[in-house]
């Protein structure tokens, strides 16, 4: 039986920044865009929570020991986070109805089968209220969370906000990068990371977030093989039964308060014990909800039984 006897990563041979390459939300549709939810409404706030980001909660243990079957619980971020400080007031980005107010948060349903949801308020609109996008007060920030977690639901099925004709306006720059190739039980293991659009003020400014989209291809004899897609958070994300089909273990989330950065390693399925002796590249490429990207490629060597 064939075994791995040395898996060699050299040093990255390409690092390329490219614009544009990679293919970023849906079709643009200004009719059903709307405003940020905070004044002012129409300039870009900053976000420190990305969609797609990992949410790890573990019991008794530190968040770098995550794993399958750890207890605790292991999510996709639906939404984004919207930095703004306590009292801060929170006013509805589409005109509709309240069907959920109180502590644990605020939902606002609207036209064209159309729901968001408003967290960490101190509410100020009650169960089945009518609403009216940037004049009604949902609610104000509440301490100590220094952001409203903002997230959209369309026909049932979460979106993210920072999509093309989604909440505007709003631009990024930054360029997402992987940064390593790990292993993890024999499996291979992207660890990839992306900046903030925008200067985040206070604790978590210089924390990352999570690609929009990660995917990686193998060149072996002279020929690379399809791309292959590990996370794709760029409209939607998938259940939280399918965590660990995309990230692996080791990740977790940012801890602002202890200004630890998040950890977010990409699983590529890929199990270089049964890849045959000889010299491969890896390739990755990651982008972010805008279409801004990169491509590393690693030297991969697989010996045989000496």
């Amino acid at each position: 039986m064939k075994r791995l006897s040395l898996l060699r990563l050299l040093l990255p041979l390409a690092l390329l920044l490219l614009s544009g390459g990679a293919a970023a939300g849906r079709a643009p549709r200004p009719s059903l865009a709307y405003h940020w939810p905070i004044k002012p409404f129409d300039r870009q706030h900053p976000v420190r929570g990305a969609f797609g980001d990992p949410r790890t909660r573990v019991r008794n243990r530190p968040f770098a020991a995550t794993r399958p079957g750890a207890s605790g619980s292991f999510s996709f971020h639906n939404g984004v986070d919207i930095v703004a400080a306590p009292g801060t007031p929170v006013y509805p980005v589409v005109s509709g109805r309240v069907v959920r107010a109180g502590a644990h948060g605020i939902v606002v349903r609207s036209s064209h089968e159309r729901a968001f949801l408003y967290w960490h308020l101190r509410d100020n609109v009650v169960l089945g209220e009518k609403v009216v996008a940037e004049r009604t007060i949902l609610g104000w920030i509440r301490k100590p969370f220094d952001h409203v977690h903002f997230a959209e639901l369309d026909n049932h099925q979460v979106q993210n906000p920072l999509a093309v004709g989604h909440l505007e306006p709003y631009a990024d720059k930054t360029t997402p990068h992987a940064i390593a190739l790990r292993t993890d039980a024999g499996s291979l293991a992207i660890a990839a990371v992306d900046a903030p659009a925008m200067h985040v003020p206070g604790a978590v400014a210089p924390l990352p977030q999570a690609p929009a989209l990660v995917e990686w291809r193998l060149r072996s004899g002279g020929a690379w093989s399809s791309w292959h897609i590990v996370a794709d958070f760029r409209h939607s994300v998938p259940m939280s039964s399918s965590f660990w089909a995309v990230y692996t273990a080791g990740t977790h989330q940012n801890i602002p308060d202890r200004r630890i950065p998040g950890r977010y390693l990409f699983r590529t399925g890929l199990d270089p014990s049964r890849m045959a002796p000889g010299s491969y590249q890896l390739e990755a490429r990651v982008a972010d909800i805008r279409g801004n990207s990169s491509t590393t490629t690693w030297l991969l060597e697989i010996l045989g039984r000496r």
